[in-house]
């Protein structure tokens, strides 16, 4: 996997997780109002993993932008 797929796919992560766990948090406020307690922690139990990923996608998505930037940096002209 080359850096620039791997910069794709983290930047599709953290821009579509956010979204995912915002639908996440009305169904369970949908689940917890209906009375189905269950359903409602399990949803939370899936938003929760949803945030982890996403937190761990940002971190990857920041080291893989400077490793990019580093990578394509032009020589330095004082160096023989």
């Amino acid at each position: 996997m080359t850096l620039r797929s791997a910069t794709k796919s983290l930047l599709v992560l953290a821009l579509v997780l956010p979204v995912v766990q915002a639908v996440l948090i009305w169904v369970r406020g949908l689940l917890t109002s209906m009375g189905d307690e269950a359903g409602a922690t399990v949803i939370h139990h899936v938003g929760t993993a949803c945030q982890v990923i996403w937190s761990i996608s940002l971190v990857g998505l920041v080291i893989l932008l400077a490793l990019i930037a580093v990578n394509d940096r032009p020589p330095d002209r004082n160096e023989t």
